[in-house]
């Protein structure tokens, strides 16, 4: 039965600076396969490395997240829409259009009014 990998500090260690440099965890993988002690499976690679993965994740997403709430606070339109569209679900591309109408009399009722907007013609009323 062969021995479990150990946690080597220098794959740790090229995680982080991947990870912090925005390199994709197949590109890391890739990138410590030929060291000392790598996993030869992504899901070893994962076991052995998670907490590494996630704190330097965290680490980079806190020093980012900081510079853009501190942009968007003192009033970097930009950097406020990526913080709302990010983080607190703004969409920007639900709109409210108001159109004024343009064929309704002043004397008319609501039921005509609807009935102009919706391009009909009053049916003709058999009291008349």
């Amino acid at each position: 039965m062969a021995l479990p990998l150990p946690h080597d500090i220098k794959i740790a260690t090229k995680i982080r600076a991947g990870i912090a440099a925005g390199v994709s965890m197949r590109v890391i993988f890739d990138s410590v396969a030929t060291m000392k002690n790598a996993p030869k499976s992504y899901q070893t690679f994962y076991k052995i490395y998670r907490d590494d993965i996630a704190d330097a994740r965290a680490s980079i997403q806190e020093e980012i997240g900081s510079v853009v709430i501190t942009a968007a606070r003192g009033g970097d339109i930009k950097a406020a829409e990526l913080f709302l569209r990010s983080r607190a679900g703004w969409n920007p591309t639900v709109k409210v259009e108001e159109v004024e109408p343009e064929d309704i009399a002043e004397d008319t009722g609501a039921i005509d009014d609807l009935l102009a907007l919706l391009g009909k013609k009053k049916p003709e009323s058999q009291d008349e």
